[in-house]
């Protein structure tokens, strides 16, 4: 969480349970986490726990 990585594309599979606590740290940090299309946040709490494809990245 320091900050000093520009992207961290993920195209294998994850669950909600994998990524969860990754993405509050980076959020924390000033990421975050879109779903491949870079528009729509990574949601959590569906029905369905597999993760889409995923991209963390700088805010700004």
């Amino acid at each position: 969480a320091e900050g000093l990585a520009d992207i961290y594309p993920r195209f294998a599979p994850t669950m909600e349970w994998d990524t969860a606590a990754g993405h509050a740290i980076v959020t924390s940090a000033g990421f975050t986490v879109t779903k491949q299309d870079e528009k729509t946040p990574l949601e959590y709490n569906k029905e369905n726990l597999l993760n889409p494809w995923f991209i963390v990245k700088p805010l700004n």
